[in-house]
């Protein structure tokens, strides 16, 4: 599908991943938006999450959660209630299903036209709606706002868009049809001065055509403000990783290396056997962090590659964006947060650790008891998630960091899942849009199974 068409009163733009609505445009992951030109494909019609992972990563395996990270997404931007929803609906054990009016019809007056159509190429589109643009940025901006409950299936929270939860079509006014003449002007003209109708109509069209640029260029010239303003809850936290040419590299924490390892028989898989062997062991709970945060990179087509924290050096960190995976066993993360506001700390003995805000190191409140970990397998973990530009080699860094075990999984949910980040993206905007930040988080560990991501407090610098 590449021409334009609608959702609702919502302005769909595929060829440049854009949503429009009441002069406002927010941007779209590519994958994002395929997601949501296949639903609008096969409107009121229920998608497994197989035929829409098949449709739109058929050339890659990734899991369930990319796609419900882009349903989330697509949530965020239309201000949508998967409780009571009024775009995507969500089919227990089925997949979703788009229950908005799909149209590609330009303006409120035009006669909608059938789904079909919306597989018609953008030059048509645009051909057949020549004053498009006149009426799309010529909504009444004075119109209250609304505001709207959750919109994500997890925590609930007022979206900071500002939407109108409203599916009713705001009116634009008729620039088009009070700058072109009507038939007893026309008729009058031709009367008084002699001229003929199409003299008059060429006059017309040129005011109005004089009318819609102004107003065009006038869009473009606060396109980059709404732009900014609006960007995607995803973008706002992966913009300086996703809009850098270099690859990403991961820099993981590694255990020391193994010497042997077990395999079993393939005639009888009962049977294991000890063979020598040279072993770098990674922790599983960071290996899932790493997993939920390359189908981020994936889906915008970002390279990536993954070093050990052992063999990473700093010529490997001046290549380009790193992200850097766990805490305590990666030397990299613990020399990076020593000169942050929050840092990791621990006693001598290494039985208690914690997270420090160097502005009140006396107050500690974020401890992991490693005799009450290992005793019960509940307790509450800690982790650090901060986003910032290295000094020493001018590149982004992104610390993704638990103390305990599970910290680092809810550090990896934290910064992958669109409401999470439209929370932090609000945090951020109150701040003044400070371009470095440091969040540390909780989570309950419940039989050794982190629980959701708690923000315990932030800082933009």
């Amino acid at each position: 599908m590449q021409g334009d068409f609608r959702i609702n009163d919502w302005l769909v733009q595929p060829q440049i991943n854009s949503v429009e609505r009441e002069g406002k445009t927010w941007h779209l992951e590519p994958k994002v938006m395929q997601v949501l030109v296949h639903l609008a494909l096969h409107p009121n019609e229920v998608l497994s999450k197989d035929r829409l992972l098949q449709a739109v990563w058929h050339d890659t395996f990734v899991g369930d959660d990319v796609l419900v990270r882009c349903i989330s997404e697509i949530r965020y931007v239309f201000g949508d209630d998967p409780k009571s929803s009024r775009i995507i609906q969500t089919i227990p054990k089925g997949g979703y299903r788009l229950i908005a009016a799909v149209t590609t019809d330009s303006s409120p007056e035009a006669e909608p036209q059938p789904v079909s159509a919306i597989q018609s190429s953008a030059s048509e589109v645009h051909h057949q709606t020549g004053h498009e643009l006149v009426l799309r940025y010529d909504y009444d901006l004075s119109h209250p706002k609304e505001s709207h409950g959750p919109i994500a299936d997890e925590p609930h929270f007022r979206s900071p868009n500002g939407l109108p939860h409203s599916d009713e079509t705001n009116s634009a006014h008729p620039l088009i049809e009070t700058a072109e003449p009507n038939h007893t002007q026309a008729t009058n003209a031709e009367h008084n001065t002699g001229r003929g109708r199409g003299s008059s109509r060429h006059r017309s069209w040129f005011i109005s055509a004089s009318v819609s640029l102004v107003i065009v260029f006038a869009a473009l010239g606060g396109a980059y403000a709404w732009n900014s303003m609006h960007r995607s809850a995803v973008d706002f936290f992966w913009g300086p990783v996703l809009n850098s040419n270099d690859p990403v590299l991961f820099c993981i924490a590694d255990q020391g290396q193994y010497a042997a390892l077990t395999l079993r028989d393939a005639a009888d898989p009962a049977r294991q056997v000890i063979l020598k062997d040279n072993l770098t062991a990674v922790v599983i709970d960071d290996l899932n962090a790493v997993v939920q945060i390359t189908g981020i990179l994936k889906s915008n087509d970002k390279k990536y590659s993954l070093k050990g924290e052992g063999s990473t050096n700093l010529t490997d960190l001046r290549a380009g964006p790193t992200i850097f995976v766990g805490a305590f066993d990666n030397a990299w993360t613990l020399r990076l947060t020593k000169s942050l506001r929050y840092h990791f700390d621990n006693n001598p003995e290494m039985t208690r650790f914690r997270i420090v805000d160097s502005n009140s190191p006396a107050h500690t409140p974020w401890v992991v008891d490693r005799l009450e970990q290992m005793a019960t397998n509940n307790y509450r973990d800690y982790a650090i998630i901060a986003r910032f530009i290295d000094s020493n080699t001018g590149k982004p860094a992104i610390i993704v960091a638990g103390v305990g075990r599970g910290g680092t999984i809810a550090a990896g949910e934290l910064i992958t899942d669109p409401t999470y980040l439209a929370q932090l993206a609000g945090a951020a905007r109150a701040s003044g849009n400070k371009k470095n930040m440091e969040i540390v988080l909780s989570t309950p560990i419940i039989d050794g199974e982190p629980g959701s991501p708690k923000v315990e407090a932030t800082y933009f610098w």
